[in-house]
């Protein structure tokens, strides 16, 4: 109990102890068990502390003169105690000094506690939820994987943005740390993702909470470059120091030039300050010309892993004179800065032609000169390469035209045979290990497509005609050994001039000191059966092609096989050799290519930008792409990842499920209804070969149980059709394996004869047909080195049942992927014109 002593109470003391002063100034007096209190000196005030048994005796505050206060304490009347002094107790100061004294009823009390409590609670909650849903993000977003996938998921980007993101590293740590700067893997992230999609960038920095930039500091990166029509400055700048970087590494930077041409939005804007959208080339004077073109000029490393452009001009249209300019004073900056230039590459229009006359070039075919003098060392020279896809895409494009070429030694060369194969694999079903399919007869509607080209002029398409001639003996595939030849040549020659890995093998690999006279043969070979094509004239007459009209991918071809070799003369047999190898494809003109495709993707829907947004697109590629050391400047395009393959650590039967499912059948009719098809043409044989190994490729990489990997291969029987494709990476599936792609095969027939021919509807038809090819083989000995090993696992886990479930998913999954490609293809016969009138609409600007 606390009591305030009144002015008027007097206190009556005993001698009980002595006084105990502590160093504070406080006195604790001692007191004996009758009557217990305390003494607390402050400046002012004492307080006293009696008690709960002695509430009836008067309490008194004195002050005390501690100097003349002795050794115990007495009763008011003892002579001794005269020192004391009567101080009154002010009431404020016990509530401040004593905090703990309440003066709230014991109720009120419990229900601010249980209020407290309940708000405690709330938070506490709150701040649980709070915490699992910031690891449940941190989860989602630990890689920069998965944060693409996300933006993808929800379509906030594209699949070409999302693989870009997916190749910067050093990004994911950084993610959750706030920060004032910025590293480089962090800028690359955020401008790149910033670049495709301000709207994806957006909803990642408000939803993850991530540490990225404000897009006012990406747009003030941005401020600092300039990007106005002309020669880049912030380009040569920025080569510049990476040249003197190498330097001092003793390394010398090589490099190729190109130039081309990408068609804009013919549109005049306003932004504040000028009208854009007219003819400008960086002089300081304006035309009055809309323009219609971008002419960009580009550097790409030999010996490194980088490209960077270094001007762009907007243009109506530009002759060979003013071209040749622009490429000797480019040329001429470049030495100036240190850089060698070894290459020119560009494609085949009359202006880039007359270009290359004006540079002192000879593209003749009579009298070929396919280089010229650099213009500040004439010493060097500067090879000129007409871009190989753009001339395969030309040779197609006569090849498909005139349908008969005829060879040196008067063999044709026939359309027809390609024509033929297609018609033969769109009836049976099937194809026989190619990619040929409508597009690429009716290769009118997009002839711009490289792949298309490509994948006529192939290897496989030549290894399905010598079949049908050879093995099959189709009758409408007589006599296309010259075809066949044809195809063959021009692919091998093909590859030589895209050869990017520097471990590739055959036609593909690099040319190096012990590939040179491979290459050298097979180019040669080339040029030979180039010079002399014949086509027949519209007086049926017989000219040489390369004295016609479409004589331009002849004289391109021959061209690029010359200089190939004369750049590899210079860079790596040469006594100073600046390179051990020469990868081709770094002479390509689709590092330029896929340049414009990012600007065209900048624009999202909108792939035709005008002046101002070709610009603003430029400028942020430029910012993106700026050489720094250590980060590597320019994004690499040419080099392609490998997939993460996930070694398999499980057993086989953990892979898949081996329970019995009830099978779904179709709707119309069971399977076990439909009509028998028990025989399969040869045609189908051999394609189901070729699919075969390739299931067994993929059954390889989820297979773990040896045993079971090794029954799927066999080298006693091949098929004629592997042999003649095989060049040393094909599987060699068993005949086990070979019977259960028949048994599904069969499956898909009574089903296509059921619908007349019609793609299956509706769902179960894989489950379906897996369970109806389990039936059928089930009294098959279709692995016989299995046989005991199948009596080691338990019956839920046999593993021949579960090798055959296994491969007919496989198989029923390509196939119907097939069976849909195929409904598309003839759905959209000769009904698509979106390509087409797409690329008019890129062509003319409108």
């Amino acid at each position: 109990m606390k009591e305030q002593v009144s002015r008027n109470d007097k206190v009556s003391f005993e001698k009980v102890a002595d006084v105990d002063a502590g160093v504070d100034g406080a006195i604790k007096v001692g007191v004996d068990l009758s009557s217990i209190f305390m003494c607390e000196e402050s400046p002012q005030e004492v307080f006293v502390t009696q008690s709960l048994t002695h509430d009836d005796i008067p309490l008194q505050a004195v002050e005390c003169d501690t100097a003349h206060f002795g050794h115990s304490v007495q009763h008011q009347n003892d002579s001794e105690c005269g020192q004391f002094n009567t101080v009154p107790l002010q009431p404020n100061s016990i509530l401040s000094d004593h905090c703990y004294q309440v003066t709230e009823s014991p109720k009120m009390l419990k229900r601010r506690v249980l209020s407290a409590n309940e708000k405690a609670r709330v938070v506490q909650k709150k701040l649980r939820l709070q915490s699992e849903k910031t690891g449940r993000l941190k989860a989602r977003i630990s890689s920069l994987k998965s944060v693409t996938k996300i933006l993808q998921k929800k379509l906030l980007i594209s699949t070409e943005c999302a693989s870009l993101l997916d190749g910067l590293d050093g990004v994911p740590k950084e993610l959750f740390q706030k920060r004032s700067s910025f590293s480089e893997n962090l800028k690359q992230f955020a401008t790149t993702l910033h670049f495709y999609s301000p709207k994806a960038y957006d909803y990642a920095r408000e939803h993850f909470h991530l540490a990225l930039p404000h897009p006012q500091t990406i747009r003030n990166w941005y401020s600092s470059i300039s990007a106005d029509p002309g020669f880049t400055l912030s380009s040569f700048t920025a080569l510049k120091s990476h040249v003197l970087e190498k330097k001092k590494e003793g390394k010398e930077t090589v490099c190729s030039l190109m130039l081309d041409e990408m068609y804009i939005h013919k549109q005049t804007e306003f932004d504040g300050n000028q009208i854009h959208g007219y003819v400008d080339i960086g002089a300081g004077e304006i035309e009055n010309v809309v323009a219609t073109q971008a002419l960009v000029i580009m550097v790409v490393a030999i010996n490194q892993s980088w490209k960077l452009p270094i001007a762009y001009f907007l243009i109506n249209s530009m002759n060979g004179k003013e071209r040749a300019s622009l490429i000797q004073e480019s040329l001429c900056r470049l030495h100036d800065i240190g850089v060698r230039v070894v290459s020119l590459t560009c494609d085949g229009p009359s202006q880039n032609m007359a270009m290359i006359r004006e540079l002192g070039a000879n593209l003749d075919i009579m009298d070929m000169r396919s280089y010229f003098v650099h213009p500040a060392d004439h010493t060097l020279k500067i090879h000129v390469l007409l871009d190989p896809c753009h001339m395969l895409k030309l040779l197609r494009n006569v090849f498909a035209t005139v349908k008969v070429i005829v060879r040196e030694d008067g063999q044709l060369i026939r359309w027809q045979y390609i024509e033929e194969l297609h018609k033969l694999q769109e009836r049976e079903g099937l194809r026989l290990g190619n990619k040929l399919k409508m597009a690429h007869i009716q290769w009118q509607h997009q002839k711009m497509k490289v792949h298309l080209a490509a994948e006529i002029f192939s290897s496989s398409v030549a290894a399905a005609l010598e079949y049908c001639e050879q093995q099959l003996r189709y009758p409408q595939f007589s006599g296309c050994a010259a075809t066949v030849d044809f195809l063959r040549t021009v692919d091998a020659a093909f590859d030589v001039l895209n050869s990017r890995n520097p471990l590739g093998k055959g036609h593909k690999a690099p040319i190096t000191p012990t590939t040179k006279e491979h290459v050298m043969v097979t180019l040669k070979e080339t040029e030979s059966l180039l010079r002399g094509l014949k086509i027949i004239g519209k007086d049926n007459s017989v000219v040489h092609l390369h004295s016609t009209q479409k004589r331009t991918p002849i004289f391109g071809f021959i061209a690029c096989f010359k200089s190939v070799i004369g750049i590899y003369e210079d860079l790596v047999e040469h006594p100073a050799a600046l390179c051990r190898y020469l990868l081709t494809y770094k002479l390509s003109q689709d590092h330029l290519e896929l340049f414009f495709s990012a600007i065209r993707a900048r624009g999202g829907h909108n792939n035709n930008p005008n002046v101002r947004q070709f610009r603003g697109a430029y400028k942020r590629l430029l910012v993106r792409h700026q050489v720094k050391k250590g980060t590597g400047n320019c994004l690499l395009r040419d080099n392609t990842a490998i997939l993460d393959s996930t070694p398999a650590t499980v057993n086989i039967a953990r892979r898949l499920d081996v329970v019995p499912v009830e099978a779904l059948v179709l709707d119309d009719d069971s399977i076990s209804d439909l009509p028998d098809v028990n025989n399969l043409s040869e045609y189908k044989e051999a394609a189901i070969s070729y699919i075969t190994g390739f299931i067994v490729k993929k059954l390889k990489q989820k297979i773990t149980c040896m045993p079971c990997s090794q029954a799927l291969t066999s080298d006693e029987s091949v098929h004629p059709l592997l042999a003649l494709k095989d060049r040393g990476g094909l599987q060699k599936p068993s005949q086990g394996i070979t019977a259960v792609c028949h048994a599904t095969e069969r499956c898909f027939q009574r089903i296509l004869k059921a619908n007349e021919g019609k793609a299956p509807r509706g769902r179960g038809t894989t489950a379906a047909i897996v369970a109806q090819v389990v039936t059928d083989c089930s009294e098959k000995n279709l692995f016989p080195q299995l046989h005991s090993h199948m009596f080691d696992m338990c019956a839920e886990s046999n593993h021949v049942h579960v090798l055959v479930k296994m491969a007919s998913a496989w198989y029923c999954k390509i196939r119907l992927n097939h069976i849909a490609r195929q409904e598309t293809d003839r759905i959209k016969e000769g009904k698509t014109v979106r390509k087409k009138l797409t690329t008019l609409i890129h062509f003319h600007g409108d």
